[in-house]
Order: structure tokens, then sequence, then C-alpha cells
């Protein structure tokens, strides 16, 4: 038994000063035997320190060395220039070793094998992880070949799964993805373990020497106030409960129906082949998959009131006539940022121009599909209209006024433009609900809408 430096000199001093094995057994708190045999020891070399012996090789000394000189020539060879049992053989006779051939092949491949990877055994703690990976199949819908896309969740700890059918593997289809598979637990994790696709990682640079997520991500981690990881690549092992999902996915699910009419009944057919699967017992553990989700779910965060909405950005500039040129159409921005870079933000719907620290709308338009379309905003093209005021009856920035102004313009203001123009500068920084009062005190107290009556409501209230 290994005692520490301070028992063995206590056993020691013990000894020296004539107590009994007992005695000194029970004041240091060591077995009988442990003292007996300090004893023993300090009567035959006058020390009660153990000698430590060094641990042999479980090879013969020729052995061994053969060996490690096989080990030498496995370090310095490469993947496609290995060595062969001839050339293994050849070097250890120029290196005066008497070897057999069939010695050498079996003691080469003994070697490799013990230099073969193999992985830990992971432990996953309850409700803390879930893991995401795409799958692809070939399946006829309604009659046609079609590569079909499943983005697939799995929890390592319940092996609980969850596939969603989508047409690409991009970022708005993952945002869908992630969204229904939230709304179908109920929640969040802390942590989503992805692999290192296009849409999660950056390229590494070479100053930061590790993978940065790109702002789709970085996004998703913000909103949901989750932490995204991503896997070392080429490493499959580390998400392996998603692994072995899409492999179930793939062997399940077409083993007994190989057309559908649509994604719709697709999806509905998924549903009912992993809620089979979720409700057997897992192979591990002595429970059904299902309610050791239940248990999973006591660890999930709530998720907020509104959902992230997914969007592309692009940096563009700002033209002289305060457009803005994105793909093929024109958007107006304020006239103050004429020259200056801004992001616009877009998606399938809507255009955003936003300030290039992220903070500020500049503006927002439904987005155009045809070409060379101009859309307007009265609010931030006032100075132009001010200066260009003769040709505002036959121009387009009037067409695209609000059903409210060009009415007030034409029954309020009877077409006077310059008139019409301070009205619109002096709202311009006005609350919606300020100028909906202004304009019901005018209607209430039957009074002309002017320049004059609009500055006294606002200086009254």
């Amino acid at each position: 038994m290994a005692l520490s430096r301070t028992k063995e000199s206590q056993i020691l001093d013990l000894i020296l000063a004539g107590h009994s094995q007992r005695f000194i057994a029970a004041k240091v708190e060591v077995c009988l035997a442990t003292v007996n045999h300090r004893v023993q020891l300090f009567k035959e070399i006058g020390s009660t320190k153990l000698t430590s012996s060094k641990r042999k090789s479980r090879y013969p000394p020729i052995e061994e060395t053969i060996r490690q000189r096989i080990r030498y020539y496995l370090a310095v060879e490469t993947k496609r220039n290995r060595f062969t049992v001839e050339q293994v053989h050849e070097k250890l006779i120029d290196d005066g070793f008497s070897i057999t051939k069939s010695k050498t092949k079996e003691w080469l491949r003994q070697e490799r094998n013990r230099l073969k990877e193999s992985y830990l055994d992971i432990f996953h703690e309850p409700g803390q992880m879930v893991q995401f990976d795409w799958g692809t199949k070939k399946i006829k819908i309604n009659g046609k070949n079609r590569t079909v896309c499943f983005g697939v969740f799995a929890f390592p700890y319940s092996n609980y799964r969850y596939v969603y059918v989508t047409e690409k593997m991009d970022g708005r289809s993952f945002v869908k993805a992630f969204i229904d598979f939230t709304k179908h637990i109920g929640g969040v994790h802390p942590i989503l373990l992805i692999d290192n696709m296009k849409i999660a990682a950056r390229h590494k640079k070479y100053c930061d020497q590790q993978t940065q997520l790109t702002s789709l991500f970085q996004k998703l981690e913000q909103h949901y106030n989750i932490e995204v990881r991503l896997c070392t690549p080429y490493r499959p092992n580390q998400k392996g409960t998603v692994e072995n999902a899409v492999k179930t996915l793939k062997t399940h699910l077409f083993a007994y129906q190989a057309d559908f009419a649509s994604l719709n009944e697709l999806q509905e057919e998924i549903h009912k082949v992993f809620n089979h699967l979720n409700a057997k017992k897992h192979h591990e553990k002595n429970d059904t998959i299902i309610n050791l989700l239940k248990h999973e779910n006591r660890y999930k965060f709530p998720v907020p009131k509104k959902h992230m909405a997914f969007f592309q950005e692009e940096i563009k500039s700002v033209r002289n006539n305060s457009l803005v040129a994105f793909d093929g159409n024109y958007y107006s921005a304020p006239e103050e940022y004429k020259g200056e870079k801004i992001i616009v933000r877009y998606t399938d719907r809507t255009i955003r121009l936003v300030t290039l620290d992220g903070n500020q709308v500049l503006a927002k338009y439904t987005r155009c599909y045809g070409k060379n379309q101009k859309k307007y905003r009265v609010w931030n093209i006032l100075n132009k209209l001010q200066h260009k005021s003769d040709g505002f009856d036959q121009s387009r920035e009037k067409r695209q006024l609000p059903k409210w102004l060009k009415h007030l313009y034409e029954k309020g203001f009877n077409n006077k433009v310059d008139e019409f123009f301070f009205f619109l500068e002096l709202i311009q920084n006005l609350k919606k609900n300020t100028v909906k009062r202004m304009l019901n005190w005018h209607h209430a107290f039957k009074k002309t809408l002017t320049v004059d009556s609009a500055l006294e409501f606002v200086s009254r209230y």
C-alpha cells in the first residue's frame, strides 16, 4: 500500500518510540498488515519506504526493440506511400535485425492495428443538446423523380427524432425547419450541434485559426439565446445520434412506399413512422423515448414571442438621385445618404434599407420582381419635390403617394403644391397618432386644413 510522506514519517517515529503495532495502526489510521510490513521493512533495510519497481515490457527485449523500429517506420510513412511488408523487412535486415518475413508481417499488422483511430464514449446530459443534419433522397413525387431534402433533429440523450421535409438546403429552409421543430417541442435547448455546412460556417482565416459562424447563425444564437456549435470537419461521430437518424429515415420510410402525391403527404408519412419509432423503448435506458423526452423538456428555454425572420443582406451605395439599385429595380433612400453606403435587407416579400451599423431602418418597401421599376417614399425626397414642384402633378412620385395624402392634396389643399409640401415638412417627424388626431380635430370643428391651422394644433398639443 502506497502511503504519503507524512504517514511514512509518523509510522517511523512511532516504531522508534517503541509503540505496539496495533497502537500505530490506530494512530495513523492504516491497517495492521501495513504497519507489520513497514516494521519488517525497517528491520531489513532501516527504512519504511517502499522501493518502486520499474514496469517491465510484456515483450522480450529483442522483440520490443524491433517493434519500436517498426513504429518509427510507421511514423515517417505517408498515406499515399505506405510501406509494404517486403520494404519493412528489408529495412529491418539492413538495420541488423535477424527476423523472418512472416514475423515481420505479423508485428507490422499488430502495430498498424494499434494506431487505428478509436473514439471516446461520450456521455450526454439530459436536455442540454440537440443535433441537426441534412439528408437527401430521390423520391417519386406525383410521378416525377425529385431530390427531396430532410432537416433532421435528434436528442442524443433520449434518441428522440424529428424530421422536416423541404426542397432545398439553404438558410431559408433551415430557419423554417428550426421554427417548425421549436413549435413541435415547445421550446429551445441550450446547445445546437451542427456540421460545417456552407450556410453555417465561414472559411478559416489565417489570423483566426478557428471556424466562424455566419451572420445567419449568429443572429439565431442571439434571438433564441442558445449556443451553436460546429463539429470538427470530417468527424461525423461527434453527432452520431442524428447521423443514425438520417440512416433510419432512409431505411424505414421507403421500405413500404416509393411514390407520394405531394410533399405534404410525404411529411405526414414521416410523422407516422417516427411517432411509431419514438414510442419504442430506448436501447440502453429502461424507458420509452417519448418519456425520456418529457424528462429532457424540463431543461428547455421558452421560445421568444416572435420567431426569427429569415432575411439576406447586401451593401449598396445610394446614387445622387437618392435611389438604391437592387435586383434590377430602384428604391428611394433619405436624401442625406446620397453617395453613402447602406445595407439592403431583403426577403421574398419586403425590402428594408438599413444603416451600416444595422440599428436604424431608413425605409421599407414591398419587393418588386419586374425590371427598372422605381419605388419612392415621399418623406425621403421632400427637398427634391420642393425644388421641382412645377412638375409634381405629372411625376411618378405623385402617383406613389399614399391614398390619404393624395386625398389631402386634392381635397384639403386644392392641388396647391407649395403649401402641401410645407405641411408635409411640418408633420414629417410627428407620430401617426398625432397626425390622425390633427385631421380628426379639423373635421370635428369643420376647419379648413392649412399650414397655419396645423401649426396651431401642434402648438396646443
